[in-house]
């Protein structure tokens, strides 16, 4: 970061000459953040193509091709057309509808995602029920080798992490009064949190087993959801030898369809955060390094080649090397100047919209959004709120998870309710107080495994587990 924008932003924290350093602030960081979002889109655009020239798994699915279509033609009507310079703002607005159908679609995804790893769960478990296979388990030797590989590490994270893995695969073996206290126990540490938190908290745990089911689940992608509606109609405790052999292979190829479906939606999501970023920040950037044009001519050669669906041009390699490590230095810049826009925004609002700089801000806002982490992150969805969620609101928020889960549980094989509790678990922060309540729980979920299929399964996964270390 440059001098001057330092001693801007020191400036700013200070209340020093607002009217003079708070577009300066605005303008190198959103000039900054053009150049970093079309590197980025370059990156993202140039990967999509090889994809499709290797797979053509893009243009597979209808939906995803019409997407890529119109961002081709919204690329070409903005940042490749250096004679049309007009009011992007209808081109931003199809974007962001085109972005929230995506989010649509892609929540389908997930739900689709998360009722198969639900149904792998029970296949797994009657696996050697079903083949006869048999292999014998030392119940203690387990619990003792799991309880090592928990607690290796000195990282607390880590162990959190692996302790919400391992409760999520041994077997379940509690009543449902018991399971609802640990669910308990869980919403209480929310209790003075914001009602936001809690509220996304008890969204995942709905969404993650399929107690809340999105809209389109049944017709967005219906090869998937029919394969799903096999695995709920099931009867596990009557499948034979060669229905298990048959469901594997179809879940197989299902699972291997999803995967490439939901790796192409979140490179072409990549797509759009980046064009979308990058024409907010058009009408205001002022960067003048090479490496923009650099870009932009990348960008034209490879949409040509989209077109014409010829092959990447020798130039646009040529072009990668001279963006070569740019990206991570404007990272680090755009962090900077990020980490003080929130309370940059906060503490000189008025003076922002005195000085009609708060279109900028809107837009370094937005930005800062599609730049995170979440690459479905909600665009118009305000900050978290300052409403505390108190022990009633948690309560409430608890009654209706465990209406919810009673009246699912009382529709269901004990199978699929134990696979939903274990989704559950491997979703909830860590419950347990001491390494002992976790050796204790470990050592009980074992030894009151009656089912002898179960049991193997459960120690081959676990076993698998920690064999990756």
């Amino acid at each position: 970061m440059k001098k001057e924008d330092k001693k801007v932003i020191r400036d700013i924290l200070q209340g020093k000459d607002l009217e003079m350093n708070l577009p300066a602030y605005a303008g190198s960081y959103i000039s900054s953040t053009y150049e970093y979002s079309l590197i980025h889109l370059v990156l993202n655009y140039y990967t999509i193509k090889e994809i499709e020239d290797e797979t053509n798994g893009v243009s597979k699915d209808e939906y995803l091709s019409g997407v890529v279509n119109e961002l081709h033609t919204i690329l070409f009507q903005t940042i490749l057309n250096d004679d049309l310079r007009e009011d992007y703002s209808v081109l931003i607005e199809k974007l962001h509808d085109l972005r929230n159908d995506m989010t649509d679609k892609m929540t389908v995804l997930t739900a689709y995602t998360d009722a198969l790893q639900i149904y792998e769960y029970v296949l797994n478990r009657i696996e050697y029920n079903v083949t006869g296979e048999s292999f014998a388990v030392e119940e203690t030797e387990l619990a003792a080798k799991v309880f090592q590989y928990l607690f290796s590490d000195n990282d607390k994270m880590v162990v959190n992490s692996k302790i919400q893995m391992v409760t999520g695969q041994l077997p379940i073996r509690m009543t449902k009064n018991r399971f609802f206290d640990y669910l308990t126990n869980t919403l209480n540490i929310y209790n003075g949190s914001d009602k936001s938190a809690v509220d996304d908290f008890v969204d995942m745990l709905k969404s993650t087993t399929l107690l809340e089911i999105p809209q389109g689940f049944e017709t967005a992608y219906p090869a998937i959801y029919s394969f799903v509606s096999l695995l709920q109609s099931m009867d596990y405790k009557m499948i034979d030898l060669e229905s298990y052999q048959e469901t594997m292979a179809q879940f197989a190829v299902t699972t291997d369809y999803l995967t490439e479906l939901v790796s192409n939606y979140l490179l072409v999501m990549e797509i759009v955060n980046d064009l979308y970023a990058a024409l907010l920040a058009l009408p205001y950037q002022k960067n003048e390094a090479k490496e923009v044009a650099v870009c932009v001519n990348m960008l034209k050669g490879l949409h040509d080649a989209f077109i014409s669906e010829g092959s990447i041009p020798d130039e646009v390699d040529e072009g990668l090397e001279q963006i070569v490590g740019v990206q991570e230095d404007l990272g680090e810049e755009i962090m900077r100047f990020e980490s003080v826009l929130a309370e940059i925004t906060k503490e000189h609002a008025d003076t922002i919209m005195w000085i009609m700089s708060d279109k900028i801000f809107n837009s370094l806002i937005r930005i800062s959004k599609l730049s995170s982490d979440s690459l479905f992150v909600d665009l118009d969805k305000d900050e978290v709120s300052d409403d505390v969620a108190d022990m009633e609101y948690v309560t409430a928020k608890r009654d209706e998870l465990i209406s919810i889960l009673s009246e699912f549980f009382g529709n269901h094989s004990k199978e699929v309710n134990r696979a939903v509790m274990a989704a559950m678990f491997s979703s909830m922060p860590v419950l347990f107080n001491s390494q002992q309540e976790v050796k204790d729980y470990i050592e009980y979920s074992l030894n009151h495994c009656s089912n002898a299929g179960e049991l193997m399964a459960c120690a081959k996964i676990l076993e698998d587990m920690m064999d990756e270390e």
